[in-house]
């Protein structure tokens, strides 16, 4: 397995490392939690410090809570996570619950797993839906994943995936907010999760409008000197491409950026589907950098949960500003 993925099940197409459990057909969600390695339970315990209560031989060891707490996975005994007192468990059958609902709308479970021993878990479900955003066809998704390491609460958003070349497409909408219903580890926790299922019309409302921005990425033109700007503006850092060593000063400089820069760059080009024309091209580029030729130690983590996720959303959101620009000819500034 990757280093951080644990176990974890597909449906149809091998994924990239070629690991899981490979499944025909899209399992119940009973089936699903097994299938994924997620029938487990998690206990939050509190943590304790010892302190030795006298100062001669029958002096004893009495234990004292810290009023911390540890979850801790029952079926390993491992901690996995330092979590407060008012963190409620979050079991991994209640955590996907909305989808039992959502199998009745026509969602199919197409992957599931386990991340980092534990410390999170997710599941990704195909919808009855599909678009055209020119002649890419666009494959839509729901993501539902949780955190038992206390680094996040319940989250469920928006997926979508180019066929094309199997992008995934982080559509953030007109900011760079994400597109998704996060849900607090409190003692409302369940109430909030059963709530999910009654926001599907405005989920499919703002997946709409993501298309309808992705169609007038298709019809942007977008010259060199413009996807230059494009680039830098979502990843900064590629700015420093330019930089060079001076051995004669002794000076040696190791130049991540321009090879990043590069590929991106041929991408825009000559990427799948892709012909270096307009900005739907260049936003694709940057996707497909992330999602296919960036080296991640674990891909789910990093695309999914990491700093390419953050990326491919800033590549949404600026490719929003650069539409609603050129298609008004005014000045793009970006902060």
């Amino acid at each position: 397995m990757p280093d951080l993925v644990e176990s974890m099940f597909y449906v149809g197409e091998t994924p990239w490392h070629g690991k899981g459990v490979p499944l025909t057909e899209s399992p119940t969600i009973e089936d699903a939690l097994i299938l994924a390695g997620m029938d487990w339970q998690v206990q939050k315990i509190p943590t304790t410090f010892q302190l030795y209560d006298g100062d001669s031989l029958d002096g004893n060891y009495i234990n004292k809570e810290t009023g911390h707490f540890v979850n801790v996975r029952m079926d390993s005994m491992e901690v996995v996570g330092n979590v407060g007192a008012k963190y409620e468990v979050l079991q991994n059958e209640d955590a996907f619950k909305p989808f039992s609902v959502l199998v009745d709308y026509g969602y199919k479970f197409e992957t599931a797993g386990v991340i980092d021993n534990g410390k999170k878990v997710w599941i990704l479900a195909k919808t009855p839906n599909s678009y055209l955003v020119g002649d890419d066809k666009i494959l839509d998704y729901v993501m539902l994943y949780t955190s038992h390491d206390g680094s996040s609460g319940s989250c469920f958003r928006d997926v979508a995936i180019r066929v094309v070349c199997q992008n995934t497409l982080d559509s953030a909408l007109s900011s760079r907010s994400t597109s998704e219903y996060k849900l607090k580890h409190t003692s409302s926790i369940k109430s909030r999760v059963d709530e999910l299922t009654k926001n599907l019309d405005k989920r499919e409302g703002n997946v709409n409008q993501a298309i309808g921005w992705m169609n007038r990425f298709h019809e942007t033109p977008l010259n060199d000197a413009e996807f230059t700007f494009y680039v830098e503006a979502v990843m900064p850092w590629l700015k420093t491409r330019h930089k060079v060593s001076n051995k004669e000063l002794g000076i040696l400089v190791r130049n991540r950026a321009l090879p990043v820069y590069n590929t991106i760059d041929d991408l825009f080009r000559n990427g799948k589907g892709n012909k270096g024309e307009t900005l739907w091209d260049a936003y694709n580029a940057i996707t497909e950098y992330h999602d296919h030729h960036k080296k991640h130690k674990d891909w789910v983590k990093g695309t999914q949960f990491g700093q390419s996720r953050i990326d491919k959303r800033n590549a949404f959101y600026y490719a929003t500003k650069v539409a609603q620009t050129k298609q008004n000819d005014t000045i793009i500034t970006y902060n």
